[in-house]
């Protein structure tokens, strides 16, 4: 066992009293003299030293030689660093600590939902967030949450490397419930910020209609599923989102104005749109009520109408595909919306009328540079001239036409 050291002091004729500080206690690691103007200073800091020993450095002089020779691997690896043996154990420490806060990701998964659905989020967010919940329990449902990388939750996501929607849907819902759990301190909240966000796609296409082919939708809909008709005619006249259709009520829709409240819009901003002459029509010929089934009669409809779209069995057996069904057009996502939009423009309306109708707060770019020349005047009047069999063309069109 090492020797303890020995503080002595004792007096030097030229500089006063001294004292020895032994090599295996300096700062220094070399034998250092401390010297003081009077004896009981010397004898205070010896004493001092001492005690200090006995107190912190005592355990020192019984380190078992094995671990003497961890901790100097251990400074070695903290060298490059500039860190102590403190830093490496309060970092560890802070970590195992954190660990022990944490939970399972799928414990965690599970209390995130169920928040969502106490808070009556919207159908489609929270199917988005299921979506989004059962991706990352596939992959990290057994992990400790707080031992997760940036890199592993966009690998589970499957967004790296990705662009466009959907990939972008799932980062933000994904990034909600990281949210959530660093709000219990489950994890930390700076993780997700290295997680890539999804590029947009650039020169993505605004998809519109041809006043020929919304005329054979609303056709087709009058013919098979008259309930449908109000709710494509408020997408394509009043650019009404088809979530809104699914949460409006017949109160909140008649001839003279459409209230979209809070509890129904998109961004819970609250809406009032009046109805063209041409919605107008519409409406008073086919008054709107919820669709019942409506997913099941829309893919119908627009299958019916020409449209590449996998109706389900029953309209399959009445309607067996077509030989030309696979050089069918496919859907274009949003395509009701960005019609009624296009056409609202071309016809002369102001672009501040359209940004509140559509619901958008801000300046009128991203409206003009979507919409603003995108179809004819002319076919533009061709559009806002579809009205229900039988119902004379709305009277501001004539005069309109008349005017061109």
């Amino acid at each position: 066992m090492p020797r303890t050291p020995k503080f002595k002091w004792s007096h030097d004729s030229k500089r006063g009293w001294k004292v020895n500080v032994p090599a295996s206690v300096s700062a220094s690691k070399k034998r250092e003299r401390c010297y003081f103007p009077t004896r009981d200073k010397a004898k205070a800091f010896a004493e001092e030293q001492s005690a200090k020993h006995r107190e912190h450095g005592s355990m020192a002089s019984v380190i078992r030689p094995a671990v003497a020779e961890d901790a100097v691997a251990a400074l070695e690896l903290l060298k490059p660093w500039g860190k102590s043996l403190m830093d490496a154990a309060r970092h560890l420490a802070a970590a195992c600590e954190a660990n022990a806060a944490s939970k399972p990701t799928g414990e965690a998964l599970d209390a995130w939902l169920a928040s969502c659905v106490a808070a009556d989020l919207r159908p489609r967010s929270l199917k988005g967030y299921k979506q989004a919940a059962e991706r990352i329990r596939k992959a990290l449902g057994d992990r400790t949450l707080n031992t997760i990388t940036a890199d592993e939750l966009a690998a589970a996501l499957g967004i790296a490397g990705k662009a466009g929607s959907s990939a972008a849907g799932y980062y933000r819902n994904a990034r909600a419930f990281w949210k959530y759990s660093a709000g219990k301190k489950w994890c930390m909240d700076e993780v997700y910020s290295q997680v890539d966000a999804p590029q947009a796609k650039k020169g993505g296409k605004i998809f519109t209609l041809t006043p020929t082919e919304a005329a054979c939708l609303l056709t087709v809909a009058a013919e098979h599923y008259p309930q449908a008709v109000a709710s494509y005619a408020l997408q394509l006249f009043a650019g009404i989102r088809a979530e809104e259709i699914s949460r409006l009520e017949a109160k909140d829709v008649s001839a003279d104005g459409i209230e979209l409240g809070e509890e129904i819009t998109k961004k819970g901003r609250r809406r009032h749109i009046t109805p063209s002459d041409t919605l107008a029509a519409w409406l008073t010929r086919y008054p709107f009520q919820p669709c019942p089934e409506w997913e099941k009669v829309n893919t119908s409809c627009r299958y019916l109408a020409g449209w590449k779209v996998k109706p389900d069995a029953a309209t399959l057996k009445a309607h067996p595909l077509e030989d030309d069904y696979q050089t069918r057009p496919a859907w274009p996502q949003n395509v009701l919306r960005h019609s009624h939009a296009s056409y609202t423009v071309a016809s002369g309306a102001p672009l501040e009328t359209l940004l509140f109708e559509f619901g958008h707060v801000g300046k009128t770019d991203v409206l003009r540079e979507h919409y603003v020349g995108k179809v004819s005047k002319k076919s533009a009047l061709a559009y806002f001239a579809i009205v229900p069999k039988g119902v004379a063309k709305p009277k501001s069109l004539q005069l309109v036409e008349g005017a061109a």
